[in-house]
């Protein structure tokens, strides 16, 4: 039998362990949110807060699901740009971006109300004509970025072939004195099938675009030259291109090159057009088609340009 002094002394033992495990409870961390699958090992405590703060403040990538980002991947919705959405949250804040610019390249990219309808009818394009990632670009003959786009499209159609179609459509800036002119002789090339032959061969020549110019590159490619001549001068050919330049302008259209995809606009200011920004687009664009996400094609030997927007009150 115990004598009194030993019980006291357990009975002080037990309130101060007691007192111990109350004091770590309080001060212990909460546990970390649940993040759907999202990769954040690499991301501190606050990292994840913000992490959480953006998943239940951003709205979901599907019209249709008219909850936040994260009550979508917690309730596992019909939604399969939910969880790509979150892991492109975390991958900027990996990369450092500030609130604000995280919330504006969300939203540029996934919000679902700027999801544009592109009327293509009748515009040349590249690429299988069911492929489920359709790219349309309102260009200039004269502007120096839309060349730079050219291999970047090109590279884009061939190295995710069949999955990517590029369609051209004209947006001649009204400073640039000869892209009218090269816009209408673009759509008299199309008239004999030899629009994208044109196209290139007018933007490796951008600086050099005079009548006399384009009628060397259209007689290069054996066009009928008095069809063409008429073709470039005609009110039809004419409308066309007005047509292309009003309905970007009802999109808002900006400037040159302006590059929707599957209906969204990419934005130039916050997202690098020729990097891995554009790449992991279309692979996200077509995996979600899919249900697999394609092989990066092999980067190009060469050192892809920086593609900048030219601005069309400019």
């Amino acid at each position: 039998m115990r004598n009194p002094l030993t019980i006291a002394l357990i009975a002080v033992a037990f309130s101060a362990a007691a007192f111990v495990s109350s004091c770590s409870a309080s001060t212990r961390t909460a546990p970390a949110p649940a993040f759907g699958g999202v990769h954040v090992d690499d991301l501190t405590s606050a990292e994840r807060a913000d992490l959480d703060r953006y998943l239940h403040g951003f709205p979901s990538p599907c019209k249709d699901i008219t909850v936040p980002l994260g009550e979508c991947i917690d309730r596992n919705l019909a939604c399969k740009a939910c969880r790509p959405a979150a892991e492109f949250v975390a991958d900027a804040i990996r990369s450092g971006r500030s609130r604000d610019q995280i919330k504006a390249a969300y939203l540029a990219r996934f919000d679902p109300g700027l999801v544009r309808s592109i009327d293509t009818t009748g515009a040349p394009f590249i690429g299988p004509p069911n492929a489920p990632v359709t790219i349309v670009e309102f260009a200039d003959f004269q502007c120096p970025s839309c060349a730079m786009s050219v291999d970047i499209l090109d590279r884009l159609v061939s190295g995710y072939a069949p999955h990517v179609r590029a369609f051209f459509k004209h947006y001649p800036l009204h400073y640039h004195t000869q892209a009218d002119y090269a816009s209408r002789a673009a759509v008299a090339a199309m008239r004999q099938n030899k629009f994208w032959e044109m196209h290139h061969l007018m933007f490796r020549n951008r600086t050099a675009l005079q009548p006399e110019d384009i009628d060397r590159y259209a007689s290069s490619l054996n066009l009928d030259m008095a069809r063409f001549k008429a073709d470039v001068l005609s009110p039809e050919v004419k409308q066309y291109v007005d047509r292309d330049r009003s309905h970007g302008d009802e999109l808002h259209v900006r400037g040159t090159p302006t590059v929707f995809i599957n209906g969204r606009e990419f934005s130039f200011e916050l997202f690098d057009f020729g990097g891995n920004d554009l790449l992991d687009w279309v692979e996200l664009e077509i995996e979600l088609a899919t249900g697999r996400k394609p092989t990066r094609p092999p980067a190009p030997s060469d050192e892809t340009p920086k593609v900048s927007q030219q601005g069309a009150g400019e």
